[in-house]
């Protein structure tokens, strides 16, 4: 019984893998509307709060992110630094960039926002993160 529980869950995993794998064949690089929200996916000029929780340091600064569905999955702080999702090897966490957006009376999206946490050795790091 517990072989075939095994070969199911396989078997399973294997068409999610497949599906997923189908579906991002379909999307472009670059610019790809985002129909949830009306923001196209892509790089943006940014206003990031950075916070420090272990040294207490707090300053504001003009990046560049990028956005791909819906989230924050890159912060490029311009002198060849930056630090995204996914696997590092720096050691390092990337954690939150799930943007939320406000609208104007048309349902426009006049702006976005969200929070990036980043975690190693150094402790906690803190990006918030507005795009306009």
């Amino acid at each position: 019984m517990k072989k075939k529980l095994v070969i199911v869950g396989i078997i399973l995993w294997g068409l999610l893998v497949n599906t997923y794998a189908k579906s991002d064949l379909n999307r472009s690089e670059y610019f790809v509307s985002n129909f949830s929200t009306g923001i196209e996916e892509g790089w943006y000029q940014a206003t990031i709060k950075y916070e420090n929780s272990k040294t207490g340091t707090y300053e504001t600064y003009s990046l560049k992110v990028q956005v791909q569905y819906d989230k924050v999955v890159k912060i490029d702080f311009g002198n060849g630094g930056s630090v995204h999702s996914g696997y590092n090897n720096e050691g390092y966490i990337y954690t939150g960039g799930s943007l939320s957006f406000e609208k104007d009376y048309n349902g426009n999206t006049t702006a976005a926002a969200t929070t990036v946490t980043i975690s190693d050795s150094n402790g906690l790091r803190y990006f918030k993160i507005r795009i306009e």
